[in-house]
């Protein structure tokens, strides 16, 4: 029983005895409260009955959740992983990006700078050799005038038949004569006296088939003596005056020899070089090469 019944009976109690409407009154109002309750208690058990349902639900939405949450967190630990190994490769790219910078501003200053001196280098042989050159032509001269004047002391102690012949013939015969007798001076080891007299045929025949070779002597002499400055202007001589001569390739290798015994290597190098270059079948080249330290170009096949 209730504690509104209890009221009731109370109220009953109390006011002594009830007419019949005031009794059907309260049954009414109990039947009222009865269906009141057995409604609550139907409210209560489909709540219970729903509650344990809906709570399965929200483990389940809960467990998404959390798995959803814990594969967001693997992923995100991952991009974080992923971004620092790019941050580090980026940095090494960067940093051998600078370095390899820094490597080609300092080669191209180091090229800038021997090409400088490059050029002062051949600036100041030019310079030496024009001065060599005069060197030469004055000493020239003067072994020409002495063989000159020694020729005519000659003449005058010797009495010579007059020639038969003239012309173009007896020049020929006589440069031909003269040339001889300088080589051979030059091979019996006399190259001063041979040096003479290929300076004193070139001053008194100085376009002769000849030429070349008495201009490639006279400076094999100079080589020989070790005077190797005369030596290399005598070399130049050639190649200005007897550019097509066969002993060019020869006079090349010698004269960067030359300049490798002036403790001027690349000087001597840039001879050899130029020799390779211009005649790469010669047997001179393939020398100028060894004495360069370069390897001989391989053989073509058949």
């Amino acid at each position: 029983m209730g504690p509104a019944v209890l009221v009731l009976w109370a109220c009953f109690i109390i006011s002594g005895c009830a007419s019949t409407d005031d009794v059907g009154r309260i049954r009414w109002e109990l039947n009222a409260l009865k269906s009141d309750i057995n409604k609550i208690k139907k409210t209560s058990q489909s709540m219970e009955t729903e509650i344990p349902g809906q709570k399965k639900q929200v483990d389940s939405k809960m467990s998404e959740l959390d798995e959803k949450q814990k594969s967001t967190a693997k992923t995100v630990s991952d991009l974080l992983i992923e971004v620092q190994k790019l941050t580090s490769e980026f940095q090494a790219l960067n940093g051998r990006f600078e370095e390899a910078r820094y490597v080609s501003e300092k080669s191209s200053a180091e090229l800038l700078d021997s090409k400088e001196k490059l050029s002062a280098k051949v600036k100041e042989l030019e310079l030496a050799i024009a001065g060599l050159e005069k060197k030469l032509a004055e000493s020239a001269a003067r072994e020409a005038a002495i063989t000159t004047a020694k020729e005519a002391e000659k003449a005058k102690e010797e009495v010579k038949e007059p020639e038969k012949t003239g012309g173009k013939e007896a020049q020929i015969a006589d440069v031909k004569d003269i040339y001889m007798s300088a080589y051979k001076l030059y091979k019996a080891g006399r190259a001063a006296e041979a040096r003479e007299q290929f300076a004193a045929m070139l001053i008194n025949y100085p376009d002769n088939e000849y030429s070349d070779n008495a201009r490639f002597w006279i400076a094999e002499s100079f080589y020989e003596e070790k005077s190797y400055e005369d030596a290399i202007l005598a070399y130049e001589e050639l190649f200005k005056k007897n550019p097509q001569s066969d002993k060019i390739p020869a006079a090349m290798l010698k004269q960067g020899s030359a300049f490798y015994e002036l403790n001027d290597k690349k000087t001597g190098n840039i001879v050899l070089e130029k020799l390779v270059e211009k005649f790469p079948d010669s047997e001179q080249s393939k020398l100028a090469l060894k004495k360069m330290g370069k390897p001989l170009p391989a053989k073509k096949k058949k």
